[in-house]
């Protein structure tokens, strides 16, 4: 069956996560729904990533198959006539068959953004959390240095996700800073349910001094959940791609680099 990866971008404030759900509208739900007007025909597709309520993609991977062939121009466009404003297909490619954006992904980079401005512009505040005063860079940048690696991530867990094997693979992960604005960003090879976001708000508790940095490596031995820090809040988190190893890298993919190499 002819095999198509879309590139999908959306923001997250309206949506109970990517996958779809019985009680609530997902993206994955729209995603489907529009399709299927397009196509006029059934239509299940597969997200390299599932985002949590409220967390939002700069370049979310989708894989799809369907019963006959279609222009991917008019996948893009054609899909994003039946798509609220807050969901975009960016981008629609042929695929060979067997093709499953979650399966295939070898890794994924998120973006966690903190704003230091007394008064968060508007158009700003949808998509980055207020720092907390005081915030010490210097403090969290030793302690995600202990990041890259494998690890057990059970710490960083939460309750529901499928964590019966709770080790992961991180590549890189920095803070950035941008004047007034504070950035984590993490590549993985994978994930485990609201890790990022838990990451995030235990090195937040370092940068203000609630715990230490070397706390911080320690929680990576598969400590309980409770002796990390809070969960930060989703809106403050974006899926920014997803990057797939040669065989099914297409033309624009960004190649996994140097450090983001798997061993």
């Amino acid at each position: 069956m002819p095999t198509y990866r879309l590139t999908l971008s959306y923001r997250g404030a309206a949506y109970a996560g990517w996958q779809r759900q019985e009680n609530a509208v997902a993206v994955q739900q729209v995603v489907e729904e529009a399709l299927e007007r397009l196509l006029e025909q059934p239509v299940r597709i597969f997200g390299a990533s599932r985002t949590d309520a409220g967390v939002h993609a700069r370049a979310q991977a989708a894989s799809l198959e369907l019963a006959r062939d279609f222009p991917p121009r008019g996948l893009v466009h054609g899909t994003n006539r039946f798509l609220p404003e807050d969901v975009r297909v960016l981008a629609a490619v042929a695929m060979p068959p067997g093709f499953h954006a979650r399966k295939h992904a070898a890794g994924k980079e998120y973006l966690y953004r903190l704003s230091r401005a007394a008064v968060i512009s508007p158009l700003d505040s949808p998509f980055v959390a207020p720092a907390p005063a005081g915030l010490d860079l210097d403090r969290i940048v030793r302690a995600a240095s202990s990041l890259p690696g494998r690890h057990d991530f059970s710490a960083f867990a939460l309750a529901g996700g499928s964590h019966g094997q709770p080790f992961r693979r991180i590549f890189s992960a920095r803070w950035e800073e941008r004047g007034e604005e504070a950035a984590f960003r993490v590549v993985g090879e994978g994930f485990l349910r609201g890790m990022v976001r838990a990451l995030a708000g235990t090195l937040i508790e370092v940068g203000t001094g609630r715990r230490t940095p070397e706390s911080f490596a320690g929680l990576l031995a598969g400590r309980p959940r409770g002796e990390a820090g809070p969960t930060a809040p989703a809106h403050g988190l974006v899926l920014q791609r997803v990057l797939y190893p040669p065989e099914w890298r297409v033309e624009g993919d960004p190649a996994i680099s140097e450090a983001h190499v798997i061993a």
